[in-house]
């Protein structure tokens, strides 16, 4: 998660508005916020199906061993931590996206900045996407 926050940190950097100048190509510019944003969706959706796994386990380990509140206990915590890491990442995408799209606005590069804004939707329905499965598997965990 460190390095989430120091891509994230780099890139802020790197795509201030004092950074564009001129020379700056905006097809590579475009393909930098793209790659940031998918960067940023894998790292998510690997935490995802690695605490959705994590859960399972032990909501089955819970429910094994008759202690069935204990087990919904964890899946509510689960999904709880599961939203709001989805919602960091979200906000993450969005604040790169933003920034990347003003960019190229400014650039003169307004059809660049409307697939960057496409690509940028695609990712934050992918999170949501991924969320809602990983919802799903805890929730089957408990049998329904």
């Amino acid at each position: 998660m460190k390095y989430v926050f120091a891509v994230c940190a780099a890139l802020g950097l790197m795509m201030m508005p004092g950074n564009v100048s001129a020379h700056t190509n905006p097809e590579d510019l475009a393909a930098r916020c793209v790659g940031a944003v998918n960067g940023i969706v894998d790292r998510c959706q690997n935490a995802a199906a690695d605490e959705a796994e994590e859960c399972v386990r032990k909501i089955r380990r819970l429910l094994a061993d008759g202690q069935e509140q204990a087990a919904r206990r964890v899946a509510a915590e689960c999904i709880q931590s599961a939203t709001e890491r989805t919602e960091k990442c979200a906000t993450k995408v969005k604040r790169i996206c933003d920034e990347c799209i003003d960019q190229l606005l400014s650039l003169g590069a307004p059809q660049l900045a409307r697939r960057v804004n496409n690509a940028c939707e695609d990712a934050i329905s992918d999170l949501r996407s991924t969320l809602q499965r990983e919802k799903n598997m805890i929730r089957n965990a408990l049998g329904g």
